[in-house]
């Protein structure tokens, strides 16, 4: 016990004498979980809130310009320029502009566009009456297509597009409507004498309501904040394995191992040592950035972090997490020779952990091969650990699964380093 404490004590003085390594176990993490932050919050607030600069280019001149027109204002979605320096836009100046990047998306009705959409719904107007001579209807059995151009920036996502494409087919497809309805009404309107046109009149019979799915009473609204500081902070724990694995190298190289190897007790001993101390060092980044989401991120005009009533396993994830993260790094520095071997191969699989956990990107989206790999990452299981009280307001039979992934992972690695560093005495 007593070499224990003392392991403890010197790992304690060698970690508060490096104050840069300090900062970046410190600072560095915050600094990252706010930009971060920021970056990523636009995805995270409704579409409405964002302004999408946007090329309007109308040759119609008529309804179905009028009501593509009318609705890309109305919707809110858009920052829509007409003119530049008081002058009409063209098709070809639109394109320009978007290919440029100046605007994200230009959209461009052609002439006669309205008049495509009437000969169309005359003609299904005359197959539906072809036995009935319906005064004043054009006879007219043909369909015509029209092509709004649309321009997209070659930079945009392909959800953005969609969403565009989902407004502009929401418009067009409500004037269609409309056209039908009020020409089949005139039409019915001949065929019975005294029988006057039925108005058009537009009502919304089915509404939507999204719900947050949750089995609490209180339900956790996801938002950027909600995502990035669980996210950010397993990558930050997981990043303690590059001080930890260099501080092992380090006392390999000037003496220092090879001294503490001599003194009574064992290998075990000397690792539980920088394992209790570099675990604190995941809990004070958690303490932190618990604290970033909670004060310094509503002053920045972000949303606050609900942290939830379940505070236990909330500790109990972050102690499965540190544990994983210092047994990587135990194992790291055990196995590798030099600090070059220690700092490339950490950072790159912490990378790669990162990617296929879902740090970046949500498995949901990942195709079915890379899901599967993902399932073994250690900060997958963190993630949705952390994600299950953060988004989810599970409790610690939640996370019970999750925290023993990480548990299981943590043992795994100490008997790797313990069995190469026998292995090496032997040689």
């Amino acid at each position: 016990m007593i070499r224990l404490l003392s392991s403890i004590y010197k790992e304690f003085l060698v970690l508060i004498r490096d104050r840069a390594g300090l900062i970046i176990l410190f600072l560095m993490p915050l600094v990252l979980i706010i930009i971060m932050t920021l970056i990523q919050d636009a995805t995270f607030r409704t579409v409405n809130e964002v302004d999408i600069s946007m090329v309007l280019v109308n040759n119609d001149k008529d309804s179905l310009g009028e009501a593509i027109s009318e609705g890309l204002y109305a919707s809110d979605y858009f920052d829509i320029v007409e003119e530049i320096d008081g002058e009409k836009i063209t098709e070809e100046k639109a394109r320009e502009l978007v290919a440029r990047g100046k605007y994200k998306i230009g959209v461009i009705i052609p002439e006669r566009a309205t008049d495509a959409i009437r000969g169309n719904v005359d003609a299904l107007i005359n197959k539906s009456f072809k036995s009935f001579n319906v005064p004043g209807l054009k006879k007219r059995t043909k369909k015509s297509t029209i092509n709004v151009t649309i321009y997209i920036d070659p930079a945009t996502s392909v959800s953005f597009k969609n969403m565009v494409m989902s407004s502009l087919k929401e418009f067009t497809s409500q004037l269609e409507i409309e056209m039908f309805f009020k020409n089949f009404s005139e039409a019915m309107a001949q065929l019975m004498p005294g029988q006057n046109p039925i108005e058009f009149e537009s009502f919304e019979t089915i509404k939507y309501e999204q719900v947050y799915a949750s089995t609490k009473e209180d339900n956790i609204v996801p938002n950027s904040v909600q995502h990035n500081v669980p996210a950010w902070t397993m990558f930050a724990m997981f990043f303690i394995v590059l001080p930890l694995a260099g501080n092992i190298i380090k006392e390999r190289e000037d003496g220092s191992a090879f001294r503490l190897k001599t003194m009574p007790g064992s290998f075990i001993t000397v690792m539980f040592s920088k394992i209790f101390i570099f675990l604190g060092v995941a809990f004070i980044q958690l303490i932190l950035m618990l604290a970033v989401g909670v004060y310094i991120m509503p002053l920045l005009g972000l949303p606050q972090l609900e942290i939830g009533p379940h505070k236990i396993a909330l500790g109990i994830m972050a102690l499965s997490s540190g544990l994983a993260a210092t047994g990587y790094g135990v194992t790291l520095g055990t196995i590798a020779t030099s600090h070059e071997q220690a700092a490339t191969f950490g950072s790159v699989s912490i990378i790669i952990f990162a990617a296929l956990g879902g740090i970046w990107v949500p498995t949901y989206v990942m195709p079915a091969n890379i899901r599967i790999i993902s399932q073994f990452s250690p900060l997958h299981w963190g993630l949705n650990g952390f994600y299950d009280i953060f988004l989810r307001g599970g409790d610690i039979s939640v996370i019970l699964a999750e925290s023993a992934k990480l548990l299981l992972f943590f043992v795994i690695m100490l008997i790797i380093a313990v069995v190469y560093n026998n292995y090496t005495k032997t040689k």
